[in-house]
């Protein structure tokens, strides 16, 4: 079954975690996907993983917290494979330090990509979005987005931020057929921080201590499937909502 073929997706933070889970989910459903990520060789990787398996992928290396390079993003992906209509926010940066530790620079980069990246990447994609009288958009918060954490001031802004941002734009975009609704990734997946030669170079048992994020993949593939008439404005647990579609307790569409 390919419940998304012929939809086009961006997915940032493609490279490695739970961005690369989700591209790698969206192309198996039968979506073409721009992997955008900043690290070329994860981004590469990525992206011949999938081509092997007969996807349709593109990546695109972006810093999407450059509005400059984000619009090049938008107008490949569009040129490559027709109007973007899923969009997944999953790129984020996260460096523990005390509040007293941190500069003004740490502060505005933390924002700049966990934050306004998202805004940016939204805004970019947006008008295709229109253009096909609908779509999905889903933000990857955090507990983060609703609890304080030592050492994590910047992330917490950034995730709160972008909790606000997605449960109003849910109600600017349901008009226009379009659905924002908020995850977390409710597994222990490996660091946001940690590169996959990283991660690789751990040991077996270490690396089983994550769970694989391929594991959320029908959770995205369900919010995918949902637009301005579905399910919007809300805020779920991904690897449960999983789950949940799994076990065929949810619709796979909007009624």
């Amino acid at each position: 079954m390919q419940p998304l073929a012929g939809r086009v997706a961006v997915v940032t933070g493609a490279g490695r975690g739970l961005g690369r889970g989700v591209a790698t989910a969206f192309a198996r459903a039968g979506a073409a996907v721009v992997l955008v990520d900043v690290t070329d060789d994860e981004l590469t990787d990525a992206a011949a993983t999938l081509a092997a398996e007969g996807c349709a992928v593109l990546p695109v290396r972006t810093d999407i917290a450059d509005p400059a390079a984000v619009d090049r993003m938008a107008s490949a992906a569009q040129a490559a494979f027709g109007a973007v209509t899923l969009l997944v926010n999953a790129a984020a940066i996260l460096e523990l330090q005390t509040f007293a530790e941190s500069s003004f620079a740490d502060w505005q980069r933390t924002l700049a990509v966990n934050l306004s990246g998202a805004w940016l990447v939204t805004k970019a994609v947006l008008p295709q979005m229109l253009a096909a009288s609908g779509g999905s958009i889903v933000n990857v918060s955090s507990r983060a987005g609703v609890q304080g954490f030592e050492q994590e001031t910047a992330y917490c802004a950034a995730k709160f931020g972008l909790e606000g941002l997605s449960y109003a734009l849910a109600l600017e975009l349901a008009a226009q057929n379009i659905a924002v609704n908020l995850v977390t990734p409710g597994a222990r997946i490996k660091p946001t921080s940690m590169t996959l030669a990283e991660f690789d170079a751990l040991s077996p048992d270490t690396r089983a201590q994550w769970t694989d994020p391929i594991a959320s993949g029908d959770g995205f593939v369900y919010l995918a499937q949902q637009d301005g008439r579905g399910v919007t404005g809300q805020r779920f647990n991904v690897h449960e909502l999983a789950e949940q579609v799994r076990r065929g307790e949810l619709l796979t569409a909007p009624a």
